[in-house]
């Protein structure tokens, strides 16, 4: 009897402690899906009151999303643009942030010749190229700059598989495609980590080849004066979250 009292207390406790965290809900860029466990962990370890929760997503899509209802209330975008979409709609708070920035790399399971840097992609037996959806993703914008600076864009336009967000074209990439551009924060993900060897299945782009990819964070206007929601932005901003990005292949402002 004793011990179904304790036992019967013990959960009660639990029960109450998880009533009492409150939610931060943010809507998020798919190329950082890999890094968010890591950030929820860091999080969670001075704020066990709140717990975060991530809506993944395109860029575009979350905007649209966030412009008819979501209940998201921080806006961690692939770049800036997006984010300012929503401060120009009157919706989020100015200014944008940026909170990191991506690096593009050149993915292949097929052990490519990557000596020959992207004109590897005009090679035959390169039929199928994942490449994300440049309006709403901005690997995919970044991805079709650099092959445009090259000259290659035209010809290997064909040879397209489109991933509606990163997350998406790094599957393509990994089943059904050749070779595929994805952010560089996906090979310290379990999945891919086997893969990340340089010059073997992946070379990084030229940054000098796209507009960098400085990714942006806003807090939308119905969320701004909610103290969970300052004590995560307090937390993106901090050493601790720079830490995680850079050492998950993000630049880092």
């Amino acid at each position: 009897m004793k011990r179904s009292i304790i036992a019967l207390l013990l959960a009660l406790t639990v029960a109450l402690g998880l009533h009492a965290q409150q939610k931060v809900v943010i809507a998020a860029a798919a190329n950082i899906s890999a890094v968010a466990p890591r950030l929820e962990a860091a999080f969670a370890a001075s704020h066990r009151d709140l717990r975060l929760e991530f809506l993944f997503g395109s860029s575009g899509t979350l905007v649209a999303q966030l412009l008819n209802g979501s209940p998201a209330q921080v806006f961690l975008s692939a770049d800036t643009s997006f984010a300012q979409k929503l401060v120009d709609a009157g919706v989020a708070v100015p200014p944008v942030k940026v909170y990191a920035r991506g690096s593009l790399i050149l993915f292949s399971t097929n052990h490519l010749d990557f000596s020959k840097g992207l004109a590897i992609l005009a090679d035959p037996r390169v039929a199928r190229i994942a490449v994300a959806n440049p309006e709403s993703a901005p690997y995919g914008r970044a991805a079709r700059e650099a092959l445009s600076a090259m000259g290659l864009l035209g010809s290997l336009e064909s040879k397209f598989i489109t991933g509606q967000n990163i997350t998406q074209t790094l599957q393509f990439a990994l089943s059904g495609a050749d070779a595929g551009f994805i952010n560089k924060s996906a090979l310290y993900t379990k999945e891919l980590r086997p893969f990340d060897r340089e010059g073997e299945y992946w070379i990084a782009v030229d940054p000098s080849l796209y507009g960098p990819i400085d990714q942006g964070f806003v807090v939308m206007k119905a969320a701004a004066s909610d103290p969970g929601v300052r004590a995560f932005v307090d937390f993106l901003e901090s050493a601790s979250a720079r830490e995680i990005f850079a050492e998950a292949g993000y630049l880092v402002p």
